[in-house]
């Protein structure tokens, strides 16, 4: 094992690992927002009571200096410090009045408080940044301690500068990522125990909030309890203590717990202005598929309509919503099926193809709902390829659009109106296909093992650093092996009480040291276990597939293809049986015959007798002791060493076979 000095080194090296890339996030965070403000603050006025057209800035401009905040900040009662919905309404032609706007309470909550204290645009726009910077910098640590390094695809792409101040999609961004940071939370192994830290109900509970609150903000968050609910029905990741059956009482409960946070937020509202609250959902249903919209319904169907006709609103009223409950129904199908296959319901590929589903077919597709969908494309694994084409389609549609807003006539330049197109179709094409591959898409790491209770493997650098004592897996693998009589699978955090109750034979501890006899020591010991680069442990299961025992590859050496065989224990049930020397059977003839190993060693404490006729009895050779081999209680023990070569592997297995033979008929 690995000495408490080097162990702390490894520990220090991935905390220090995971402070470099929070850093380095960070600052590309703040980067982004501060090349945000300085693009967005060139069509401010500086001059209260300013009046400007919804839409403004130069044509010429490379990067669209044109934000939403401005046109609410002119358009919503903002600039006249109205709170929203209580003593507004929408007319009979759908304008909006009296301080309400057309986004759920929450944001228009935060659009009122940024509003405080302005008295032009500008400052509005400064008071919008400092709040929303907060939600950009929490989503940034989110999802750099969910996925490392693939942060950055958040912090330092085009999207972020583009969209930090176009609109109100950093909060609810930043509540969608928190449920799946609650997901990871909660499915993560527990340091003392190696059991998961929540239940996959109580998790899922705990998550639906900040979903509720996303709904409160921009609706997309709430669509993600549907593929929540369905994990938490099919009871979560599959373990060996998975009850059967469907939880159905637990889907409930996250269904519950979503509607009473979005309860929460939105009945003072309802109850203190309805007609104003109302005025927003009515306005949404109103608006119709124009060119301000960027959506595939005015850049295909309105063709096919002779234009913006009466029959095509109705065409899009209606098949818009269907196709999206179509999407929804089509994500949750394909994530049925996956389940059938794997016995886990994907619900963040699900969520993912859910959203994809719902961009594609709504009939507004404003740019900066990008921000919405590029945290899943570094939560998951999708192909950078896809991802690239996004993000240059998104750039093409970004710095046309506004050009053909503000010069849409006959004589647009064809480069305009060809990015438009092109980010518009690709956009569609690409999220027609996502649907697909969201769903097959696996969690990157460490979320990945987050989410199944695992130990994550080390980031980049950290591996980097320990190069030269890797290669244990890479040339080994993790198999699971079993005959009649055992099974070897790697050994995991879950199986600390288990393992904490083996050990419960005194003559144990004479001999080995100290053992976990409890399951705090055990998760311990599975721990610095499983952080060993040159070791694999394994779980001992007896033909009734209880853990009896605990046996690892060490000291493996793949340039000279050696390893040894030990940290092996069993509890008393299983001295004496068939279980060490069909184990040991197992993992020799996966050493030599599978992985081309040409010798396997042992050790033992020099005056062990026990275990050094153990030892022998599988055919293994002394070749002497070793002076101070071993720490052993403080101080140094002498081992015993044995060891068998490939060319008398045969000989050896078939004497331990034919004595495995003898004591299964004997039994």
């Amino acid at each position: 094992m690995p000495s408490a000095r080097n162990a702390f080194a490894a520990k220090r090296l991935h905390f220090g690992e995971t402070a470099v890339i929070l850093v380095t996030a960070m600052l590309f965070t703040a980067a982004s927002a501060a090349a945000s403000y300085a693009t967005k603050v060139r069509c401010t006025t500086p001059t209260s009571g300013a009046k400007r057209e919804w839409l403004y800035g130069s044509p010429y401009d490379v990067v669209p200096c044109y934000s939403d905040l401005m046109t609410m900040w002119h358009g919503r009662g903002l600039a006249d410090h109205v709170f929203p919905y209580i003593h507004g309404g929408i007319t009979p032609s759908g304008e909006l009045f009296g301080g309400v706007v057309e986004y759920p309470v929450l944001s228009g909550l935060i659009m009122w408080f940024s509003s405080l204290g302005a008295h032009t645009d500008r400052e509005f726009l400064w008071h919008s940044l400092v709040i929303l910077l907060p939600f950009a910098f929490i989503t940034t640590i989110l999802l750099a301690l969910m996925t490392r390094w693939w942060v950055l695809l958040w912090a330092a792409t085009p999207p972020l500068m583009l969209y930090a101040l176009h609109n109100w999609e950093l909060p609810v961004v930043c509540a969608a990522v928190a449920g799946v940071a609650v997901m990871a939370w909660g499915g993560s192994a527990d340091p003392a125990t190696g059991l998961r830290r929540w239940s996959v109900r109580t998790t899922a509970i705990v998550a639906a909030i900040p979903l509720g609150v996303g709904f409160s903000l921009k609706i997309y968050p709430g669509l993600f309890v549907l593929p929540l609910m369905l994990y938490v029905l099919t009871r979560g990741e599959k373990t060996d203590r998975r009850p059967r059956g469907l939880d159905w009482a637990g889907a409930a409960y996250v269904a519950l717990s979503a509607v009473v946070t979005v309860a929460v937020t939105q009945v003072p509202f309802m109850i203190a202005g309805y007609e104003g609250w109302k005025a927003a959902i009515d306005f949404q249903s109103k608006r119709e598929a124009n060119l301000s919209t960027n959506s595939i319904w005015y850049w295909g169907l309105r063709f096919l309509t002779g234009g913006e006709t009466s029959t095509y609103n109705s065409i899009v009223d209606v098949a818009s919503p269907l196709l999206i409950i179509g999407s929804f129904a089509l994500a949750c199908w394909l994530g049925w099926r996956v389940y059938r296959r794997d016995g886990v319901f994907p619900w963040l590929g699900v969520s993912a193809a859910m959203l994809a589903g719902f961009m594609v077919f709504h009939k507004v597709h404003s740019p900066q709902y990008t921000l919405w969908i590029l945290p899943f494309f570094v939560l998951l694994r999708v192909r950078w390829w896809l991802i690239a084409l996004y993000l240059v389609a998104d750039a093409a549609l970004d710095l046309t659009i506004f050009h053909l807003l503000m010069n849409y006539s006959a004589t647009t330049r064809a480069w305009v109106l060809t990015g438009v197109n092109f980010g518009v179709w690709t956009h569609a094409v690409l999220l027609v296909a996502l649907i697909f591959v969201f769903v097959r898409a696996r969690p990157r790491e460490p979320l990945a093992s987050y989410l199944t209770g695992g130990v994550p493997p080390k980031g980049p650098l950290t591996r980097l650093a320990a190069a030269d004592a890797a290669g244990a897996r890479s040339w080994l693998g993790a198999p699971t092996l079993a005959n009649r009589h055992v099974t070897l699978r790697p050994l995991v955090p879950a199986d600390a009480e288990a393992l904490g109750r083996v050990a419960g034979d005194p003559e144990l501890y004479k001999w080995t040291g100290d053992l976990p006899r409890d399951t705090t020591a055990a998760a311990a010991w599975i721990t610095a276990a499983l952080s060993d680069p040159r070791r694999i442990p394994f779980a001992v299961l007896d033909a009734q597939g209880r853990l009896v025992g605990t046996t690892s590859f060490y000291d493996v050496d793949s340039a000279n293809r050696s390893l040894a065989i030990g940290y092996t224990y069993y509890g008393p049930a299983a001295m004496g049986t068939a279980v060490n020397p069909a184990a040991k059977l197992l993992l020799c003839e996966y050493a030599f015959t599978v992985c081309d190993a040409v010798r396997i060693v042992w050790h033992t404490h020099a005056e062990n007798a026990r275990s050094r006729a153990a030892i022998t009895r599988l055919g293994a050779v002394p070749e002497g002791e070793l002076g101070k081999h071993r720490r052993f209680r403080g101080g140094w023990r002498t081992t015993a060493q044995f060891a068998i070569v490939d060319d008398d592997w045969p000989a050896s297995r078939d004497l331990l076979a034919a004595r495995l033979g003898a004591r299964s008929d004997a039994r």
